[in-house]
């Protein structure tokens, strides 16, 4: 699962941008030729080995700046091969029918941008990087169930699993949770420890469209056209990136064409409806925003709380109010353009009376003035949000106030988004359990699996949650290469989880992004807005 991502929501969520106020080279002189876009808070680091996620996908964007996947997303969600020949499937051999033999077959022509080409042997050392305790990586999901790997020849490298693994073509070096890219071997060989590589901060060889050139940290990054690139030099000669967290200065920079393209939140939109040339795209997307519970903090380890609380707050009025209907509510993790998919499955509707009740059944009655309590203590939580996301924000209020009303006091503490998302080593906010609600922007992967998420120990299950059935049918989905069978095993989990509620589901953003209209071939995928920046041209 990707988690994610990409992704609510990083969406309006993030819709934003940087403001030329804090950095006095916000508005600095454009250079001819250049697209200038920002990223919503500044990358940790810049080897894709140590991606972090977060609510935005920062270092993602970045990565796929310089770096290929082997297996790439166009904007309609189709599978396209990139570092590939070919796409791995049974009926071409490359896939053995046991879900267990990988053959991926690469591509000759492509080169790292110092002209060294990119073989087998840079996926093995990739792999076994990844797989190193000594490297500081998120998350091996997936690759630690390769028991063999081989290359049969300088451009087919063989994959064995112990046992089937069903996203490991759609996932491995692709799109998933934790998405990793093939790395060169002979640049970074030389850079041992690679947690203090020098790497990580100039990454200034990569097989990707772009070439990294400098990163000013809090502050811009630039990169320009490589040459070498398989499948042409891009037509744009430099991206000049800038650092912008603030979601309200992306209005005056768009206007002012300062920058040209950037995500931006529904309520936006409107106010650029008649900005001189600026277009819209809507984009479906793998991020599915929702209110997270920690059921480690009591109450909410009681799920009758956590029914009531989601009883209390009117989804269907926030998606209308707070995203003008642009982000449509949703009940499951799953996209809504996923083969995983079922409408069918709901989670506890706006019910304020039923809400009442259920509080009451559990103890938590209202006392002078209003607010619950029970046994003499306060029902009293606290919510944690970034304030990157402007609809993260509003979300808050609008649940505060809902909350009130049924007699629960809430708290809202305010986290920057990479803070919020950080390793529990590093003092993460939601790895470290620190908070009781949050508001939470997962990004799925291309495969609908879902157990870095829902499962008892997932990287992501941030709200504690194990429930042992859950747990056995997401074993049974990842071990079967029916997508029949694991739709239908999906939906179970779905239900389980609608029952619980370890998170109330709020939306699954179509995300808008506004973009100067001299800027063609701009089509942000499900994923990223970077995807295919080979194909951005600039009208003269």
């Amino acid at each position: 699962m990707r988690a994610l991502a990409a992704a609510l929501l990083a969406v309006s969520v993030f819709a934003g941008c940087a403001s030329p106020g804090t950095t006095g080279r916000a508005g600095a002189p454009r250079a001819p030729g250049s697209v200038r876009f920002d990223l919503a808070a500044d990358p940790a680091n810049l080897n894709p080995l140590f991606l972090h996620q977060d609510a935005a996908s920062v270092e993602q964007q970045a990565a796929r700046l310089s770096f290929e996947p082997l297996i790439d997303l166009d904007e309609r969600g189709h599978q396209i091969p990139a570092l590939l020949e070919r796409i791995p499937t049974v009926q071409n051999g490359d896939l053995s029918p046991d879900g267990r033999t990988i053959a991926y077959h690469l591509r000759r022509s492509v080169r790292w941008s110092d002209g060294v080409p990119v073989t087998a042997d840079d996926v093995l050392w990739t792999l076994h990087a990844i797989l190193d305790p000594n490297n500081p990586v998120p998350s091996h999901e997936g690759y630690d169930l390769i028991d063999r790997a081989y290359a049969k020849d300088a451009h087919t490298v063989v994959f064995h699993l112990k046992h089937a693994w069903a996203p490991a073509v759609a996932t491995y070096f692709s799109y998933g949770f934790r998405p990793q890219f093939v790395l060169p071997k002979h640049v970074l060989e030389k850079q041992s420890p690679l947690a203090q590589a020098p790497f990580n901060a100039a990454p200034t060889v990569g097989d990707g469209p772009y070439t990294f050139v400098s990163w000013t940290r809090g502050e811009s990054l630039q990169y320009v056209a490589n040459p070498s690139y398989w499948r042409g030099k891009p037509r744009v000669a430099r991206l000049d990136i800038r650092v912008i967290p603030d979601p309200q200065t992306n209005l005056v920079m768009l206007r002012s064409g300062a920058l040209d393209w950037n995500l931006i939140a529904p309520v936006q939109q409107k106010t650029l409806e008649n900005a001189s040339g600026v277009a819209f795209r809507a984009v479906p997307t793998a991020v599915v925003a929702g209110l997270t519970f920690n059921l480690a903090h009591a109450p909410l380890g009681d799920v009758r709380v956590r029914r009531a609380i989601a009883m209390a707050i009117d989804r269907d009025a926030i998606s209308k109010k707070i995203t003008l209907g642009k982000y449509p509510v949703t009940n499951v993790i799953q996209p809504q353009f996923s083969w995983a998919y079922d409408a069918s499955v709901k989670e506890p509707g706006y019910d304020p009376r039923a809400a009442d009740a259920l509080l009451n059944a559990a103890g938590w009655t209202r006392a002078a003035g209003g607010m619950r309590a029970k046994n003499g203590k306060p029902l009293s939580l606290v919510y944690v949000q970034f304030p990157e996301s402007m609809t993260g924000v509003r979300v808050a209020t609008a649940v505060q106030a809902e909350l009130r009303q049924r007699g629960i006091a809430v708290e809202i503490k305010s986290v920057s988004n990479a803070q919020l998302f950080l390793p529990s080593s590093r003092g993460g906010t939601l790895a470290s359990g620190g908070f009781d609600m949050a508001y939470v922007p997962f990004t799925m992967g291309s495969d609908p699996d879902d157990s870095s998420v829902l499962a008892c120990n997932g990287a992501s299950n941030y709200m504690r949650y194990c429930n042992p059935r859950v747990d056995a049918l997401e074993r049974e989905a990842l071990s079967s290469v029916s997508q029949i069978r694991r739709k239908a095993i999906y939906a179970r989990i779905e239900r389980l989880v609608a029952a619980d509620v370890p998170i109330l589901y709020l939306f699954n953003a179509d995300y808008i992004y506004a973009y100067r209209t001299r800027l063609h071939g701009f089509a942000p995928n499900a994923f990223l807005p970077t995807w295919n920046a080979a194909q951005w041209s600039l009208k003269s």
